[in-house]
């Protein structure tokens, strides 16, 4: 997965294992996150491919919650216009921090 950045952006996470719901398929994949967007790669293999960007402009908040109610591992993205991106990530914690930063 190659990333190309912008002008002036910068890597904070230039590439990490995870999954983005859509539906109800977990597609997997690689989320790279800079300090102006959120980019996710899925797998060749998946059935829904391609890429998703999300601009921090364009983010209301971030949220943690879990698979199963016991595994800390989810993050939903909410955006200003009522869409939410559902990941599953590694490191949870560590990824809404760090995206919860560049959006103050």
């Amino acid at each position: 997965m190659v990333v190309s950045l912008e002008v002036g952006e910068n890597f904070l996470v230039e590439k990490t294992p995870a999954n983005l719901f859509k539906g109800l398929e977990a597609v997997g994949g690689h989320l790279t996150i800079t300090d102006k967007r959120l980019i996710f790669k899925a797998h060749k293999l998946n059935i829904q491919g391609g890429t998703t960007e999300i601009l921090f402009s364009d983010i209301a908040s971030i949220d943690k919650a879990s698979t199963l109610k016991i595994i800390p591992n989810r993050m939903i993205v909410k955006m200003k216009d009522g869409k939410e991106y559902k990941f599953v990530v590694y490191k949870r914690d560590k990824l809404v921090q760090l995206i919860t930063d560049q959006l103050q």
